[in-house]
């Protein structure tokens, strides 16, 4: 079985899940589609998916790919989407708002079918790497202490697993924060500098024993 890692483009869109390729919500800041309709029938999710396009492709002209896709033969097995600061939409109050310096990382999502090979991970790992080639100090990401199965806010278990610490509080949504810089300015490398940050990510906090199964669209790591 083929794999490879290539650049979130429009081109995509079609392989997404339904509701993943219609939701505005992190790029112009639009309400997530609703779990109870399906996707044939909400009559906004075409023009969403236009929109979606047109937004993926203005972020790539801008030389900033908004996310990665792994690919399995030809089929995507797991997307992440991510950019620089202030390419997304701003949180409303009282969410605490991203920071300048860091890149956002809204959202991963890995099929069902292609859980527990490591994907999230490798994806948390292609954030990184974007980071650092792009000049800045951390990776921060909304995480949602009440993880919900149709949601695409990172369960907050699984960020603190791999290293992130709360940058900014909130009941339910606080803003989680992984530094990149500072191993940046003494590694020889790249691959060096996303070695040691994937070295030192601590294992404070234990992953459940079991996660909540996701319906299509909804945001579900692997561990």
């Amino acid at each position: 079985m083929s794999r490879s890692v290539v650049p979130l483009s429009a081109d995509h869109l079609d392989g997404l899940p339904a509701r993943c390729g219609a939701c505005l919500f992190w790029e112009l800041g639009r309400p997530r589609p609703d779990p109870t309709i399906r996707p044939d029938e909400d009559e906004l999710a075409g023009d969403a998916r236009v929109q979606k396009g047109a937004w993926i492709t203005a972020q790539t002209l801008d030389g900033f790919p908004p996310g990665r896709v792994v690919l399995r033969d030809g089929q995507i097995a797991a997307f992440a989407l991510f950019g620089a600061p202030g390419t997304f939409a701003r949180r409303r109050q009282p969410v605490p708002p991203a920071s300048d310096d860091a890149l956002f990382l809204a959202t991963i999502r890995v099929d069902a079918a292609a859980r527990g090979g490591g994907l999230g991970k490798l994806l948390l790992r292609e954030s990184i790497r974007a980071a650092i080639e792009a000049d800045l100090r951390a990776v921060e990401a909304y995480a949602d202490r009440r993880y919900r199965d149709h949601d695409c806010v990172l369960p907050s278990q699984w960020l603190l697993h791999h290293g992130f610490e709360v940058h900014a509080e909130h009941p339910r949504y606080p803003l989680l924060r992984l530094e990149v810089k500072r191993t940046l300015r003494w590694a020889e490398s790249l691959e060096q500098a996303l070695d040691e940050i994937l070295e030192r990510m601590p294992r404070r906090v234990p992953l459940p024993q079991q996660a909540p199964v996701p319906r299509s669209g909804s945001t579900r790591v692997d561990r």
